[in-house]
């Protein structure tokens, strides 16, 4: 009976110190996964989390770069005033909306034997009232204002940057006749090259008051060499009454030479010829028909933009 006794305390003990010797080793070798995933957890949220805060400072600072005075890209990139550019081709066709420009020039008769014996000036306007529309008005007198003409119109595009639709009111006076008009155009222009650039049908007809409508197309040529330097070429056919018989035709045309040393400023100078096709002599009349630059204008000019 003693022998047992003492044999199962034995036995108790070497459990018991079995059990304390494993504990340590068992006890973390358990536990220290469970801490290890916990840790990595928190390390995948936190970087989550970097990951979110990173995309939205990002964000901000795309917010914060954009600048107040640019038009939304749904505008068709619209030039502000600050990035209007400098050379005439790359302009637009309609003032961008707040836009002002202001075109003031004073010139010269030099026809054939009554050279600097008259004088004239112009002045124009155009202003954005909305992107891709602007309001507009002129007035031009020359032979001491003996002829002059008056506008006022409204252009809205239609292609952006391509081709607009204009309409208004025109009044034109010579010696023994004053006539109002409505002329209507479709002012286009087409630039295949940087430096060339075709523009047309500024007025397509207009509508008489006191006649039948007139035929007025026109078609224009922008040479520009640098962004500074400009020539522009323009014409126009004139058939009173949609009267197309050979003699019935007017061809106006002007010739300007044009520098541009900023964006906002323009300067130059345009010669203006009456009639490119003068009428043919009568029986009775000179021996000789005038040449078409018998008859002209020279003009200097400014504009401004602001």
């Amino acid at each position: 009976m003693l022998d047992r006794t003492r044999s199962l305390r034995l036995v108790l003990v070497a459990v018991s110190g079995l059990a304390a010797g494993l504990f340590p080793i068992i006890g973390p070798l358990h536990v220290a996964p469970a801490y290890a995933d916990d840790d990595d957890e928190d390390d995948e949220d936190d970087g989550g989390d970097d990951g979110e805060d990173g995309g939205e400072d990002e964000g901000e600072d795309e917010e914060e770069e954009e600048d107040e005075d640019q038009p939304p890209i749904t505008a068709g990139g619209l030039y502000t005033l600050k990035t209007y550019p400098q050379g005439e081709i790359q302009r637009p066709l309609t003032m961008t909306k707040g836009i002002t420009e202001v075109k003031g020039g004073f010139g010269f008769d030099v026809s054939n034997e009554t050279a600097f014996e008259s004088v004239g000036a112009s002045a124009d306007l155009r202003y954005g009232m909305q992107d891709n529309v602007e309001l507009r008005a002129g007035f031009k007198g020359i032979k001491n204002f003996d002829l002059f003409s008056a506008y006022a119109a409204f252009e809205g595009s239609i292609v952006y940057d391509l081709v607009d639709f204009r309409a208004g009111f025109g009044l034109s006076h010579a010696p023994g006749s004053t006539k109002a008009n409505i002329p209507i155009g479709f002012p286009f222009r087409y630039a295949p090259k940087e430096q060339v650039a075709v523009t047309a049908l500024e007025t397509a007809f207009s509508i008489n008051f006191d006649a039948k409508p007139d035929f007025t197309p026109n078609v224009g040529v922008v040479i520009q060499p640098q962004p500074i330097v400009a020539l522009i070429l323009h014409a126009s056919l004139v058939i009173p009454g949609f009267n197309f018989k050979k003699d019935n035709a007017v061809i106006p045309a002007t010739a300007a030479i044009q520098l541009s040393p900023n964006n906002r400023l323009d300067a130059g100078a345009e010669f203006s010829f009456g009639n490119l096709k003068p009428p043919d002599p009568d029986a009775d009349g000179p021996l000789e028909a005038p040449a078409f630059y018998d008859d002209r204008f020279m003009l200097f000019f400014a504009r401004y933009r602001l």
